[in-house]
């Protein structure tokens, strides 16, 4: 009977050790593209662009690109980063699409060598939302959207 009740305790919170990657943060968006092979050629373009890897995981039938990993080490424990891009799109109909972006970042927590990639220990932190939002832009921007521009930053005396 204990253990019936202890599982009752634990059992809820199993669900939270459960893969942050399809709760992650993401910007979605729609957009109208000639077709989805251009669509794909534009994503797939504008990471490279971005210097990520492409070539990590392209998957047509799913429609989705996973990008490698973006590293940038640096000398100290946890600064050196790597980011990875993925992108997912499905046909709305009528040459209209929805787009998935997120960036996924890492940061190297290896004390003794933190520059040397074969000795990386990589810790998960929060997603990349600069990185995110300069994609989604680059994408929109490629295929004839209105790009956003935020406020005019305040310059003094004029």
């Amino acid at each position: 009977m204990k253990l019936l009740a202890a599982l009752c305790v634990v059992a809820p919170l199993l669900g939270a050790c459960a893969s942050t990657a399809d709760k992650a943060p993401r910007q979605t968006f729609e957009i109208e593209a000639p077709s989805e092979n251009v669509l794909w050629a534009v994503c797939g373009q504008e990471l490279q662009r971005l210097d990520f890897p492409v070539g990590g995981d392209l998957d047509p039938a799913t429609r989705k690109l996973l990008s490698g990993w973006r590293n940038s080490l640096a000398p100290f424990r946890g600064k050196g980063h790597r980011e990875r891009a993925e992108v997912r799109f499905e046909a709305l109909g009528d040459r209209r699409f929805k787009v998935e972006v997120r960036v996924e970042s890492e940061r190297n927590m290896n004390l003794s060598r933190p520059l040397d990639p074969a000795y990386a220990e990589w810790e998960a932190q929060a997603d990349d939302a600069t990185s995110m939002a300069i994609l989604v832009q680059r994408i929109k921007g490629r295929l004839g959207e209105q790009i956003e521009v935020g406020p005019a930053p305040f310059i003094p005396g004029k």
